[in-house]
């Protein structure tokens, strides 16, 4: 049971870390508010899980 939670654990960070690479690249090709919020919420959500990865590895 623990393996199989971290390995959909796993999955879900990798699958959030692409969508967040996703937005800032989509944010680059709209000039303009949409863009840079694009841009903005796909930067806080890798930070975020940079944050969660660096406070779990201490």
């Amino acid at each position: 049971m623990e393996y199989t939670v971290q390995r959909l654990l796993t999955l879900l960070r990798v699958l959030l870390f692409m969508v967040g690479v996703g937005l800032v690249v989509w944010g680059q090709t709209h000039i303009g508010y949409p863009g840079l919020s694009a841009m903005l919420l796909g930067l806080a959500l890798i930070l975020g899980l940079i944050y969660e990865y660096n406070r779990r590895n201490k």
